[in-house]
């Protein structure tokens, strides 16, 4: 098959951004079956490896630098495509000649108009955007952060019901986002595809530190903020109560002022970047995930599940990502519960085994990144089988009046 990936950002490893993380493992694991041709869009702060990584596995790579400024900034939240980029990647396109396009990110799928009239199309959008900034506008801190998120979120589901109509195939990460969409494409036409975790990488290797919590992720995220800050703020006091010398752990990038502040509370740590995030997650006795915003699968619950570390987490924490409370992982949506569960594991190494080597075996079952891609093979076929039994007379999927 003649796959042409067209990516938002360039696909690369190591990684921990979906958008770099999925197309990589994707090109890692089909390269050798399938001819793959990449079209990435290059942005500022990208370094030179980064740009390096794909052409070892892809027949032909071409990079699209993006501009900068006001422009670009109006596309973003409008969904509009950059002429440049459009006849670019139509050039592409006619050379090419793919079996099959996959457009990875949302904000590509204006592309889509033009693109599937000839080819069959698979647009990777991960969740829902429209559900996202109406999720976070619930936790905005002001009225006119509030109202900036309601905003997007309308200006995003017109970009979905305007646009996701044309693909063969939308490939979301969790069942919630799977419904969010069903308003702008028919539900026969979306895929629910987890992301998948590297098992060599994240290896089971389990080495937990007496009494340390541990959370990880990009910490100017507002899922990862908020967590952070309600977890040391409201939660860490009673733990230390019961377990004097319990110590939380904040690791990952761009620590927010609100998060670097957390530091000056007793047994509070914000590590900021961090070379290497594998040995941070071995140290945890737990891994603590108390998002309480915030859709799609994380990858920070499935790195923690292959890597041994028994996690405590709310339901929003496993979206996508269905665990089985006291086998997997303890599942615990309100404050007491979830101290609780993290002050007995801190206390009980039996069950901190028993849960690590479970949620282990679940991993390795169900998120090998072979069977992510043997699952996205299955939705380039089934749109080219599409294809092949209808003629397209318009949009296919849609369900609302554009």
């Amino acid at each position: 098959m003649r796959i042409l990936l067209i990516s938002e950002m360039i696909p690369c490893l190591p990684s921990h951004d979906g958008f770099r993380l999925i197309p990589a493992n994707l090109i890692q694991n089909l390269f050798d079956r399938h001819e793959i041709h990449l079209i990435a869009l290059s942005h500022d702060g990208e370094s030179e490896e980064q740009s390096e990584w794909p052409r070892a596995y892809c027949r032909s790579v071409s990079i699209f630098r993006c501009a900068d400024g006001t422009r670009a900034k109006a596309r973003a939240i409008t969904g509009a495509i950059d002429p440049a980029l459009a006849r670019f990647i139509s050039d592409a396109v006619a050379k090419v000649r793919p079996d099959v396009l996959h457009l990875e990110g949302g904000g590509l799928a204006a592309l889509l108009r033009a693109t599937t009239r000839v080819w069959p199309g698979v647009l990777c959008v991960h969740d829902s955007k429209a559900l996202r900034y109406r999720e976070f506008a619930g936790y905005a801190a002001g009225a006119r952060e509030r109202f900036r998120l309601k905003l997007l979120s309308v200006l995003a589901r017109r970009q979905e019901r305007r646009w996701f109509g044309y693909a063969d195939r939308v490939v979301v990460t969790s069942p919630s986002d799977a419904q969010a969409l069903s308003a702008a494409v028919n539900a026969d036409r979306i895929a629910v595809i987890p992301n998948g975790v590297d098992l060599e990488y994240f290896a089971y290797r389990p080495a937990p530190e007496v009494g340390r919590i541990v959370f990880s992720g990009n910490m100017s995220w507002p899922p990862n903020e908020d967590a952070a800050e309600h977890f040391a703020r409201d939660l860490m006091p009673a733990i230390r109560n019961r377990i004097p010398g319990a110590s939380f752990w904040i690791v990952g990038a761009q620590p927010s002022l609100r998060v670097r502040n957390l530091s000056s509370l007793p047994g509070i740590h914000v590590t900021g970047t961090v070379a290497d995030i594998r040995p941070w997650i071995w140290s945890a006795a737990v891994y603590a995930s108390p998002l309480r915003f915030g859709l799609g699968v994380k990858n920070k619950i499935l790195e923690a599940m292959a890597s041994g570390a028994p996690i405590v987490a709310t339901s929003r924490s496993l979206s996508g990502t269905p665990l089985i409370d006291g086998r997997h992982a303890m599942i615990a949506d309100d404050d007491a519960k979830f101290g609780d569960s993290v002050a007995r594991l801190l206390a009980e190494s039996a069950m901190r085994e028993s849960l690590s080597r479970e949620a282990r075996r679940k991993v390795e079952a169900e998120n090998s990144w072979q069977s992510v891609a043997a699952a996205y093979e299955g939705v380039y076929r089934e749109a080219l089988a599409d294809r092949g039994r209808q003629q397209q007379h318009e949009p296919r999927g849609s369900l609302k009046g554009r």
